[in-house]
């Protein structure tokens, strides 16, 4: 019988089995909730029925809301509402899990009185990645399922575990004996689960079951837990709101009775779905999904498979685990057998320190070693599908390594390179394939980081764009196509933030004002700590590679200032900070160094404000993105806050820098760059004719 069309309910064996029908991941439409909301009114009045099974067709349980729905007043029943049905049902309700049991799917699981879950089930509450908290019992009713500690962990992190893993949470698990094998594909567990489950509910329907906010709240928490996740994450989620609702959510569940703490959670719920941080992560959410669209589509029968990377340094060999760890060939290339296996080496040890973290067990680790390789001949890359360039940042050696692969690779071969500055028109012009050629811009740690920039040239065609894009997707990367141009879009942008970073320098900020001011606006790190990370004279060398944006003797005077003084940051132990013992304090002697230059140049010192640094610093951003824009080496401003929130840890919470200056108020913010515009008289403050429409 259907109850709505994603939902239909049917006797089996006397168990109401419920079953949703909403693909690709059963989603929680109105459809499906008013389904479900009529399916436990008719089992519940059915004599014939002694227990009810709610289960999922398809690859997945219920994965979370209907995304479709976001943003629109929702329609009755509220889920709140289906899930007090289903607490309070007169008859057992069992949930047959498989796949990933997201969000509200995860609180209608946890409101069910029984869980059935296949093995390597998926579980989590991700609201907080969206500026939200469980607003339907999840705060409520995971710790009394798991304990308050690892509530907190779960729902502030909003990351997903294992039924595997967590005690008490499953009443029955079940195997196939063919999981993680390609003849066991999920299409087939659903009804494995769906059939265990009623025969589960057929052997507990006459039990005594407990009402699952009627369960106590297991083991005894450490004193003052609550306050010591507020501090930890005060810290570690700086400036955001939903995290701190969500300890105050699961803190009533210890203290109130049910009914209080669920309507405290329910107010905590809408404050943070009404707050702008949340508005921006929602914005986050949608432009992420939408930086591949248009070219994920593609009748390419291109597939790859073998991919070689160029350069064994600590970028190629990152790139080199990305792709093994998730399934492809990957051959390693140096210029010798020693330095090919000095990465091998490099590679095995990156694997078992990852073993060790317990980020990948022992098979993980030997099945990515066992399909990496290495060599030195080029002649052995006949047959790759991708090559990745990782080699050193100069257009000569990029030129002689794309010119080589040209004289033994197959017609078909893409070849990418991961240059963070170059021109790859000119890179592909020293090839008789320039359509096959792109760029692949890894952010380091390759192998951690997310953002990938795509980078299309004029001659790149549509279809190696595409296949590239996937591959990237295969990677579980985040890809944003991008265009040519110095710093394509990230390090472009991130060229004119260091920037503005410099010159305050110049004018008397320290180092450490600077970066302060940046972290506790929400950037992951200063940008000046940064640079000292990752060292100060990549850039340095680029900008003498490559034609410089601006001709004026303050740009950059500052970093460069220190690579000239032998300060390249932490590899030397020294740059805008001293490094000693892995630990960094200030060196006045940096800004001795810089006030000399700033003398030089006629710069006065003078007081300024941390509001200043972080105003200066994000309009910088801003308005060079609506030059990328102007020019089209970035498609849209989503593209664009893509870029940032997935490679330079800017705020999540804020959406974005283009984002976050229409949030302010677009007039607001080209005003503010109008301003500096005529202050400074500097040419790179001309406002962008952009900025009006982004």
């Amino acid at each position: 019988m259907f109850l709505s069309d994603t939902v239909s309910l049917v006797i089996e064996d006397g168990i109401g089995v419920i079953r949703v029908d909403n693909s690709p991941v059963n989603a929680l439409s109105h459809s499906v909730r008013s389904g479900i909301q009529t399916g436990l009114e008719q089992a519940n009045a059915n004599p014939d029925i002694s227990a009810i099974v709610i289960g999922c067709n398809g690859n997945t349980f219920i994965a979370g809301a209907d995304i479709k729905e976001f943003g629109q007043t929702p329609k009755q029943p509220y889920l709140p509402d289906v899930l007090q049905s289903i607490r309070t049902s007169a008859k057992p309700v069992t949930a047959a899990l498989h796949g990933t049991v997201l969000g509200g799917g995860f609180e209608l699981a946890l409101s069910c009185h029984y869980r059935v879950a296949m093995i390597g089930t998926k579980v989590g509450l991700p609201e907080v990645n969206l500026g939200l908290i469980p607003g339907a019992s999840g705060t409520q009713l995971l710790p009394r399922y798991v304990g308050v500690e690892t509530a907190l962990s779960m729902i502030t992190s909003g990351k997903m575990v294992s039924t595997d893993s967590i005690p008490y949470l499953i009443d029955m698990q079940i195997d196939d004996g063919r999981l993680g094998q390609k003849s066991s594909p999920l299409t087939e567990h659903a009804p494995l689960v769906n059939q265990a489950a009623i025969l589960f509910a057929k052997r507990t329907a006459n039990d005594v079951f407990v009402a699952p906010d009627k369960r106590n709240i297991p083991g005894s928490s450490e004193e003052n837990i609550f306050e010591s996740w507020r501090t930890k994450l005060a810290k570690k989620a700086k400036g955001q709101l939903a995290p701190q609702s969500a300890i105050d959510a699961i803190e009533a569940a210890t203290k109130l009775p049910f009914d209080e703490a669920l309507a405290l959670e329910r107010t905590l719920f809408l404050a943070c779905r009404d707050s702008e941080q949340s508005s921006a992560m929602r914005y986050a959410f949608f432009a992420e999904k939408q930086a591949a669209s248009g070219y994920t589509k593609s009748s390419s029968g291109i597939d790859i498979q073998s991919v070689a990377v160029i350069g064994a340094g600590t970028m190629g060999t990152g790139i080199a685990i990305a792709f093994a760890s998730k399934g492809f060939n990957v051959t390693l290339v140096e210029t010798n057998e020693k330095l090919c296996a000095s990465g091998l080496e490099r590679i095995r040890n990156q694997y078992q320190k990852m073993h060790e973290q317990g980020r990948v067990s022992e098979t993980q680790k030997e099945q990515a070693l066992s399909v990496i390789s290495g060599t030195s001949d080029y002649g052995n890359l006949a047959d790759i599908d991708l090559v990745v360039e990782a080699a050193f940042e100069k257009m000569s050696v990029k030129k002689m390594i794309f010119s080589s692969l040209d004289a033994v690779c197959k017609p078909s071969t893409i070849f990418a390179t991961n240059t963070s500055y170059l021109d790859i028109d000119d890179i592909a012009s020293c090839t008789t394939r320039p359509q096959q050629v792109i760029g692949m811009h890894f952010f380091s740690p390759a192998n951690v980081m997310k953002l990938v920039e795509v980078v299309k040239t004029h001659s790149t065609s549509e279809q190696v764009v595409s296949v590239v894009m996937k591959t990237a997707k295969r990677l579980g990367k985040v890809p944003v196509c991008v265009g040519v141009g110095f710093g394509f879009v990230g390090n472009r942008m991130y060229a004119a933030y260091g920037r503005e970073a410099n010159m305050l320098l110049l004018e008397g900020a320290s180092p450490e004002q600077i970066d302060s001011a940046m972290e506790s606006w929400g950037m992951a790190m200063g940008p000046l700590a940064v640079n000292d990370m990752s060292g100060i004279d990549i850039a340095y060398k680029a900008r003498r590679e490559y034609p410089p944006i601006y001709d004026d003797p303050a740009y950059f005077l500052a970093a460069d200032t220190m690579v000239e003084h032998g300060r390249l940051g932490r590899k030397t132990g020294v740059g805008f900070y001293r490094y000693e013992n892995g630990k960094k304090t200030n060196d006045p002697t940096t800004m001795a160094l810089i006030a000399i230059e700033a003398e030089r140049l006629g710069v006065e010192a003078r007081l300024i404000t941390d509001e200043e640094i972080q105003n200066r610093l994000v309009l910088a951003l801003v308005n060079e993105g609506a030059h990328l824009l102007e020019k089209g080496i970035a498609r849209n401003s989503e593209d664009i806050d893509t870029i940032w929130l997935n490679g330079y840890g800017f705020p999540r919470f804020r959406g974005g820098p283009m984002y976050y200056s229409k949030s302010n108020g677009i007039n607001n913010t080209i005003e503010s760059i109008n301003y500096l515009y005529r202050e400074t008289n500097k040419a790179w403050w001309q406002p962008s004719e952009k900025l009006e429409t982004i």
